[in-house]
């Protein structure tokens, strides 16, 4: 299948009217009035962050999932995106044909449609980036750079489930089926926290998606703050599973900093006022989304790991770096 009967088979099917049916070379789009747009792009990229030879429906809902929650934690609401594909030349039909049927669920998941993009032969990696289009109220677009000290900080979710999948299917951990279902489900298929946005627009001082680590991107946000913050490892929300793991290792502290460092978390990590809090915890539970306290804005620059009995913990390595 060329380029073009690849578009028109499975691609077109995809695309919003901003897309134009894929027979142009643009998207045409226009903004409501009152409205910023938002505009997000990750990278996907074969035997760096997905296995070799996986190409398939879990990867396309994977690689919209981590641009959507570059969206949400901008408290914008996600519509459109464009995507990037490098293949090689010998990807078959029925493969190509998988992956779109994942980006099908993922549109359905997160109410966004295709509106462009680009499609490639390669001789190296399999390659996919889409950059993702949203909106949120001009002027309110939630930033990295808005934390204040005294605010609370606070993740949705449950962290280290994703760093656990990649460890199983590295090989580097053994544990019962069940279990391995789970992490590795998580780690091809994450679930950012869409029913939040609303809620993240409204409460949220600053906020960022979890992907380098929990303690790496809480540094991106003190930094770009101009802040400190104290993060209490025992209050970092962990799955039953991954807290059953944390209990059969040696060194609890120990594996519990690793779920803190492991990245590919995409949930949100956002400061709010304290008095807010109970309000957005309270959103959360209306749609089942955990949301979790875990620690507090301080003067200072660094971010800091404590104990329950407020001893900070040496942090080697807060989280994944790519150069």
């Amino acid at each position: 299948m060329d380029e073009f009967g690849f578009i028109a088979e499975y691609l077109s099917r995809l695309a919003g009217p901003e897309g134009l049916e894929l027979k142009d070379d643009a998207a045409v789009w226009q903004p409501p009035i009152g409205f910023d747009a938002v505009i997000s792009m990750d990278t996907l990229v074969e035997g760096v962050h997905f296995p070799k030879g996986k190409f398939d429906a879990q990867i396309a809902q994977k690689l919209i999932a981590v641009n959507i929650s570059d969206i949400i934690a901008k408290g914008a609401d996600p519509l459109g995106y464009f995507l990037s594909l490098s293949v090689p030349k010998e990807t078959n039909s029925d493969r190509l044909k998988d992956f779109c049927h994942g980006l099908s669920i993922a549109q359905k998941s997160y109410g966004v449609k295709l509106w462009g993009g680009d499609t490639t032969r390669t001789s190296g990696p399999i390659t996919l980036s889409v950059t993702m289009i949203g909106t949120v109220p001009k002027g309110k677009a939630v930033l990295r750079s808005g934390a204040n000290n005294g605010d609370l900080l606070c993740v949705t979710g449950t962290i280290g489930d994703s760093y656990l999948g990649l460890k199983i299917l590295l090989k580097q951990i053994d544990t019962d089926i069940t279990q391995a279902r789970y992490w590795q489900n998580t780690y091809h298929i994450p679930r950012p926290p869409l029913a939040l946005q609303a809620a993240i627009l409204k409460y949220a001082k600053a906020a960022i998606d979890i992907s380098d680590g929990l303690l790496a991107d809480a540094e991106h946000m003190a930094r770009a703050s101009g802040v400190g913050m104290d993060i209490f490892l025992s209050t970092v929300p962990l799955s039953t599973a991954s807290t059953a793991w944390v209990l059969e290792q040696p060194d609890h502290q120990t594996a519990r900093l690793q779920l803190a460092t492991g990245g590919d978390d995409y949930q949100v990590l956002m400061c709010v006022a304290e008095q807010n809090f109970s309000r957005l915890k309270k959103q959360a539970s209306r749609h089942e989304i955990n949301m979790t306290a875990i620690g507090k804005v301080v003067a200072g620059t660094n971010v800091r790991c404590r104990d329950s009995q407020g001893r900070e913990i040496p942090v080697t390595h807060p989280g994944y770096k790519h150069f």
